[in-house]
């Protein structure tokens, strides 16, 4: 207990690992707390932690004041070395209890704590226990104003300690070191990043359930976007980033509405349900995108739509937009919606006029088979490449025999995975996916170890009811046109055209077929229209 902590100078800690108690490591998470938090509060808190990250080991030992610092004499001199311990443990977590008015930041040393994660460059995040965190949660959907109006009144002058010396030797160390109203810059900067991540976290969990897009989400994101959009333009001015679910959603609903309905705009929108592992899975798909959709419907447009595709009507609008909501939400783990919506207004009125460098930004990375450009059209509508050989694996082109898009890309899916190749091996995914126009083939690129006839023999055979086949490609010179946005039968037929059309004004070169034209689509379905590279290729010999 305390008093025999104190009469042999030693931390709780300490004590343990002299008695070998394996619960005692080296700490690689600070926790800064007021310490008259019940420890239960505490507890609950760091288990809420490490359950939302998955990535920290599983043996995560966490520096907790009361554990740590000696008793005694020894006492002073370990509080003394606070902002050692938080620069040498890199990772800070801050208890905000209550999150409507945390505690800890009225206490000098947890400011103190605090200022030392900034200025030693640590990681630093907030963490509440679970009924602190719904509540949390609840208010950022509701409305992030008495966040804001809480966080406003932290002020490192009011920072209290038990004793008054303590409180004012921090002060003078903190004044000294930044200025004290630096201080309190820097300790709402950390705060406000980390509230952030943790509104960001609330609407990563949307993801969830993004596959079902729901009526009630849909409605939900609707509802915040007209009322952000019918607010008079001032009141508009506080919808920014950080301030709420609200806005969050607001701004969601401005792309759906101008920047992916509008690349989805005259293609249908087919729900297909499916079971796995015991669970439904809802999936959108675009009917005319070449590889997810179905291949039959190679060209389509609002006009070609059928009478009783027209009399859905209400349905499809329905389906249309929990697509492009589902396409959005699954970008919230690496970008903020405001991000989004900058990031599609910036793209807007830009495709068609970058160089193919340019493209390659949009190009995900993974592996792609090697080739050398040997000529660039002065006027930018193609390229020819030479590639070296590959090694692909491929699906369909028996006329007899036409499926959907999914269905030949899950079953692709399923040798590159393992599920269907006899050796159970998995491979990690390439680019492009590529798709024969004339014949509907779809193809995978194997992994380079696996690139030439000789190569090739060494990769695990397909299982018998696999539906793919493994082929060696030689090299090769195509003709490449390249395009953004989704790779819609109109589309692809059209940028097809231009290309035969550009080519047939050289006389330094001459396509081998016409109609062996190649798509090839670099990125996953869901991946927004402005960030997406396609393109369409056809062989050529150069004279």
């Amino acid at each position: 207990g305390e008093t025999k902590n104190k009469l042999d100078g030693l931390s709780v800690c300490e004590r343990m690992q002299k008695e070998k108690q394996p619960v005692v490591g080296v700490a690689t998470v600070f926790v800064s707390w007021f310490l008259d938090t019940p420890l239960t509060v505490l507890l609950d808190a760091l288990e809420q932690y490490l359950a939302q990250h998955p990535e920290l080991p599983h043996d995560t030992c966490f520096w907790v004041c009361d554990f740590v610092i000696r008793q005694g004499a020894a006492a002073k001199a370990d509080v003394d070395l606070l902002g050692e311990c938080v620069r040498a443990v890199g990772h800070t977590v801050l208890l905000m209890e209550p999150w409507h008015d945390p505690t800890p930041l009225r206490r000098a040393y947890c400011v103190k704590e605090v200022y030392h994660t900034q200025a030693s460059g640590a990681h630093f995040a907030v963490v509440m226990g679970k009924a602190q965190q719904q509540a949390f949660e609840k208010a950022l959907v509701k409305d992030f104003q008495p966040i804001k109006m809480n966080m406003s009144r932290v002020d490192v002058r009011l920072a209290e300690c038990r004793k008054r010396a303590e409180q004012e030797k921090i002060l003078r160390e903190l004044d000294e070191a930044v200025g004290l109203t630096q201080c309190n810059k820097v300790v709402m900067g950390l705060l406000w990043d980390a509230l952030a991540a943790q509104g960001r976290a609330a609407l990563e969990r949307l993801l969830r359930g993004y596959e079902e897009a729901s009526a009630e989400l849909l409605a939900e994101v609707a509802a915040h976007g007209e009322a952000a959009r019918t607010r008079p333009w001032w009141s508009r001015l506080r919808l920014r980033p950080l301030l709420g679910y609200r806005s969050a959603c607001a701004s969601l609903h401005r792309t759906m509405l101008e920047h992916v309905l509008p690349a989805q705009a005259g293609s249908s929108v087919k729900v297909q349900r499916r079971a796995e592992n015991g669970t439904e899975r809802v999936r959108y798909v675009l009917r005319d995108d070449t590889m997810d959709g179905d291949i039959e419907d190679k060209v389509a447009d609002a006009d070609q739509q059928s009478p009783q595709a027209a009399e859905q009507g209400e349905e499809e609008d329905t389906a249309s937009k929990a697509r492009a909501l589902v396409v959005l939400l699954r970008q919230l783990s690496t970008a903020t919606p405001w991000e989004l919506e900058a990031g599609a207004a910036t793209a807007t009125g830009q495709e068609g006029t970058g160089s193919f460098e340019q493209w390659l930004e949009r190009t995900p990375k993974l592996e792609t088979p090697e080739y050398e450009v040997v000529f660039n059209d002065p006027a930018g509508a193609f390229e020819v490449r030479k590639y070296a050989p590959y090694s692909v694996v491929q699906t369909g082109g028996d006329s007899s025999e036409r499926r959907s898009g999914n269905s030949y890309f899950f079953a692709l899916a399923g040798y590159i995975f393992g599920k269907a190749n006899v050796e159970q091996e998995k491979m990690a995914m390439t680019t492009p996916v590529q798709v024969d126009r004339r014949t509907g083939a779809m193809s995978f690129i194997m992994p380079s170890k696996y690139w030439g006839e000789e190569a090739l023999q060494a990769a695990p055979a397909p299982t018998e009811d696999a539906g793919v086949r493994l082929q060696s490609r030689p090299g090769e010179t195509i003709a490449v046109s390249v395009f953004g946005g989704y790779a819609r039968g109109r589309a692809v037929a059209e940028r097809t055209e231009a290309l035969l059309s550009a080519l047939k004004q050289r006389d330094d070169m001459e396509v081998v077929d016409p109609s062996e034209i190649r798509l090839m689509q670099y990125n996953d379905p869901f991946t927004v229209p402005w960030k997406r590279r396609n393109e369409v290729s056809v062989p050529v010999v150069m004279k």
